[in-house]
């Protein structure tokens, strides 16, 4: 059977999938990004992405499976881990212990009585993913905090729960393996039953993203917990595991994560929304098409700078810089690249020029991207010498 390479038009993660995949999305196990197989090289068979299919296919950058797909048989060697797989949440109940409410850009909202934090069942419920970018691997464990429960002039705790993790995953799973859940401590400055460990994953790249919403409000004289799960796929995950699988809840979260998958801007990770939201402003009627990160900053910081397309301009972002370029004025994209790294350089006339330091993957994607506009940009490709040549 014939096979693709294939690479994540955000990091540049590098997968081998049957050529009858051409046209699936798929969903990188790196970054999260969701993405649609294509088969044509983005260019031609000279440009940047053909030197990246070009590689040694032994290179470990390159999977061997096609993982990337729900369901799929195939599994890399670093899923194989016996710590990180043995542990497995309680077997759902008959009776959903949540309830969907419904979804937004925050994600997805479910409500359930206060009463089930008593119990283990809900608690151990979250997938082993991270809540954010659906990552597997290098997780810290935080607690979700009832902040309505706190003391409200107890600042110094908001701040320390807020900022706590409680560990690794996979230190966790190693020391104490299907016991793990057990090892965690209440928070004795809530009140019971709010002070009962109830772990969530965040990977390291999405430390710095905020906590999960929560909020308890009183109904008919019950208290009602409402979490808020950022990833639509770890929110079906954790629905799954409370019972909601053959629910109408179900159904209509499934319906909401198709609906995202056509949002370009949703399907970001949050924490990235969040820190480019703070400099670029969409304008009314303007769309979304994409964002490439400076590979200048690290992964943790991605969002930061980088570049935002829409459909009628370019908005350029790094340090104090910030550039647009309109998209029907047209211009040249000057791209220097080697098999790991691209330099790419935006020229419009009358424009000061701006630089992006990018992998050849996500530089393939944006030529293709202004090669298809209705006022084409001219787009130049020339091989640099790596380091050490």
């Amino acid at each position: 059977m014939s096979e693709l390479v294939i690479a994540c038009p955000t990091c540049a993660q590098k997968y081998r999938v049957s050529a009858d995949r051409a046209g699936h999305r798929a969903q990188c196990k790196k970054c999260g990004q969701r993405f649609r197989i294509q088969e044509d090289q983005p260019i031609d068979d000279d440009t940047i992405l053909g030197w990246v299919m070009e590689e040694n296919s032994s290179d470990h950058s390159v999977l061997g499976s096609t993982s990337i797909f729900n369901g799929s048989q195939g599994s890399s060697e670093s899923d194989k881990r016996p710590t990180l797989s043995r542990w497995r949440p309680r077997n759902p109940p008959d009776t959903p212990r949540v309830k969907f409410d419904h979804a937004d850009d925050n994600g997805a909202h479910f409500d359930f009585s206060a009463r089930e934090l008593r119990y283990p069942d809900i608690r151990s419920s979250f997938p082993l993913r991270c809540v954010h970018c659906l990552a597997a691997h290098d997780l810290t464990v935080n607690l979700v905090i009832w902040q309505d429960k706190l003391a409200r002039n107890d600042s110094f705790h908001v701040s320390e729960l807020r900022t706590k993790a409680h560990g690794r995953l996979d230190q966790f799973l190693r020391a104490h393996k299907d016991r793990w859940f057990d090892q965690l401590e209440p928070m004795l400055v809530l009140p019971p039953p709010y002070c009962n460990p109830f772990p969530y994953f965040v990977c390291h790249k999405c430390e710095s993203a905020s906590e999960l919403a929560t909020q308890v409000v009183s109904r008919e004289g019950q208290d009602i917990c409402r979490i808020i799960i950022p990833s639509i796929e770890i929110a079906k995950l954790f629905f799954e595991n409370n019972g909601g699988k053959d629910t109408p809840g179900y159904t209509m979260l499934s319906d909401s994560s198709m609906r995202l998958q056509d949002d370009k801007w949703g399907r970001l990770a949050s924490p990235v929304r969040n820190r480019i939201a703070h400099w670029y402003k969409p304008r009314s009627g303007e769309h979304f098409l994409a964002y490439f990160r400076d590979t200048d900053f690290s992964r943790a910081e991605t969002g930061v700078s980088g570049l935002v397309v829409t459909d009628c301009r370019l908005i350029y972002k790094k340090y104090s810089t910030l550039r647009q370029f309109d998209i029907n004025e047209g211009g040249e994209l000057d791209i220097k690249a080697d098999r790991r790294d691209a330099e790419i350089h935006i020229i419009q006339k009358g424009q000061r020029e701006a630089t992006l330091k990018s992998n050849p993957v996500a530089a393939s994607h944006l030529a293709k991207a202004l090669s298809m506009m209705s006022h084409p940009w001219k787009v130049k490709v020339a091989t640099k010498k790596s380091a050490g040549q």
